[in-house]
């Protein structure tokens, strides 16, 4: 899952919030994915450095402010 949480962000050219990434690796998988799949992955993957917290600017679905992330440099090359 980590594969394909580093894909979702590859695709994209800006911050993402963690649901929002979410919902593109369940339309791309075709399936739903357990509440916390996601935000485990992105734990994971900032932890080794693949992708960055980028600050708390984003909007949770229910309107409160959360993490965006995005793909480290150095897994853009990954």
């Amino acid at each position: 899952m980590q594969e394909e949480t580093i894909r979702a962000l590859a695709g994209l050219s800006y911050p993402v919030e963690e649901w929002r990434l979410q919902e593109l690796v369940e339309k791309r998988l075709g399936c739903r994915l357990g509440d916390s799949t996601i935000r485990t992955r992105l734990s994971e993957l900032v932890k080794k450095g693949l992708v960055e917290l980028v600050d708390r600017e984003g909007r949770s679905r229910t309107g409160h402010r959360c993490s965006r992330y995005r793909l480290a440099e150095v897994g853009v090359a990954a």
